[in-house]
C-alpha cells in the first residue's frame, strides 16, 4: 500500500488529496488496533485520558471541547465506561446540573497497565521516525489543527451565506 500511495502523490493537488484521504485511514487504523487489543474502545481509552489530564473531574461539557466531538457523544462512552465500572458519573459540586467523570479505582488501575505499556506501543508505532521527524510531525500537526479551525470557519461562513441569500 505504502509503494501505491508515493506512486499517485507525484504532484501537489494529489499529496493534498491522499494527506486528507489518510488523516482518516490512519485513524480507522489506528481504532481498529485498539479496539482488537484493548479491553475499551479508543473512544474510551481517548475519553479517559482526557480526564487524567485534568486534577479534578471534569463535566461533560468540558470533555467534550477537549475531545472534539459533542456533549452527547462523551455521555455515550462514560455511561458505557462507567458500566464497566472504570468512571462514575457524579454531581458537580459547582452546578448541580452538570454532570463530571471521576476515574475508579479500576480506571486508574487500568491507567497504569497502560501507562506502562505506553513505550513499547510509541516505540512501535515511531520506529522509522527519527528525532527530528517526531519534532517536525509534531509542528507539521500543530498547522494541520490550525487548518481544522480554518476549516470548521469555512464551513460556519458557507452556512451564514446560505442563510443570507434566503
Amino acid at each position: 500500500m505504502l509503494e501505491q500511495y508515493k506512486e499517485l502523490g507525484k504532484g501537489i493537488k494529489q499529496k493534498k488529496n491522499l494527506l486528507f484521504a489518510n488523516v482518516f485511514i490512519q485513524e480507522n487504523l489506528l481504532h481498529a488496533i485498539v479496539d482488537r487489543n484493548s479491553e475499551i474502545s479508543s473512544k474510551q481509552w481517548l475519553l479517559m485520558a482526557v480526564c487524567k489530564s485534568f486534577s479534578k473531574p471534569q463535566d461533560l461539557s468540558t470533555l467534550a471541547k477537549y475531545m472534539g466531538c459533542s456533549r452527547q457523544n462523551v455521555k455515550k462512552l462514560a455511561l458505557q465506561l462507567e458500566k464497566k465500572g472504570y468512571i462514575s458519573l457524579v454531581k458537580s459540586v459547582s452546578d448541580a446540573r452538570s454532570i463530571c467523570v471521576e476515574i475508579t479505582e479500576k480506571g486508574w488501575e487500568f491507567s497504569q497497565r497502560n501507562t506502562a505499556m505506553a513505550e513499547s506501543i510509541h516505540n512501535a508505532l515511531f520506529q522509522y521516525f527519527s528525532d527530528e521527524d517526531i519534532d517536525m510531525y509534531f509542528e507539521l500537526s500543530m498547522k494541520m489543527i490550525q487548518g481544522i479551525e480554518n476549516l470548521e470557519c469555512f464551513f460556519k461562513e458557507k452556512d451564514n451565506e446560505k442563510y443570507n441569500t434566503k
